[in-house]
């Protein structure tokens, strides 16, 4: 699972020159999704911050101020996790000390922001996928928080925890 790696391409990259939010850089991916009925577009932002962090946020493109926490009923969790995968692999090589955010979206079924079913499945693709030997997965249950981590700032304590701190004003800032 989470090996179908669909053929994306980045379609920009923004600098934040207006100054809204913290980000410096954003880049943009997408591609598609085929089912036996529907062919859907997704796309990924990928945004750079101070000290070598980053946030991933995917979904698929629709008009709805909901998009992160619709179900697209593709059934194809593991083409879109490989994909997002690939892209961050692709983050990792351009820098390798980066870290990644991510906050996984309750579906619109859910009533709490709690160990949701997307939090569970991000990290267990995220413990199977990224390179152990280099990188930790700390995951917080109580916000479906998702953290990947170098080794080297996750010896540190007091690195890690400022680390996590910016995290949170980061995910204040788009949430």
């Amino acid at each position: 699972m989470f090996n179908a790696i669909q053929h994306y391409r980045l379609v920009q990259r923004n600098r934040n020159r207006a100054g809204l939010g913290s980000w410096h850089f954003e880049w943009i991916y997408k591609f598609f999704l085929h089912t036996g009925t529907s062919r859907r577009k997704y796309l990924v932002e990928v945004r750079q911050y101070d000290e070598h962090l980053y946030t991933v946020d995917f979904y698929a493109k629709v008009h709805n101020v909901n998009r992160y926490r619709l179900r697209t009923h593709q059934h194809a969790a593991g083409k879109l996790g490989a994909t997002v995968l690939a892209i961050i692999a692709r983050t990792i090589q351009q820098d390798p000390q980066a870290c990644f955010g991510f906050i996984a979206a309750a579906m619109l079924t859910e009533t709490t922001d709690e160990n949701t079913r997307r939090f569970q499945l991000y990290t267990r693709m995220l413990e199977l996928k990224i390179n152990p030997a280099r990188y930790k997965v700390e995951a917080f249950a109580e916000n479906s928080t998702i953290f990947v981590l170098p080794h080297g700032l996750v010896s540190q304590p007091d690195a890690l925890q400022n680390t996590i701190t910016r995290y949170d004003q980061i995910f204040r800032e788009v949430f």
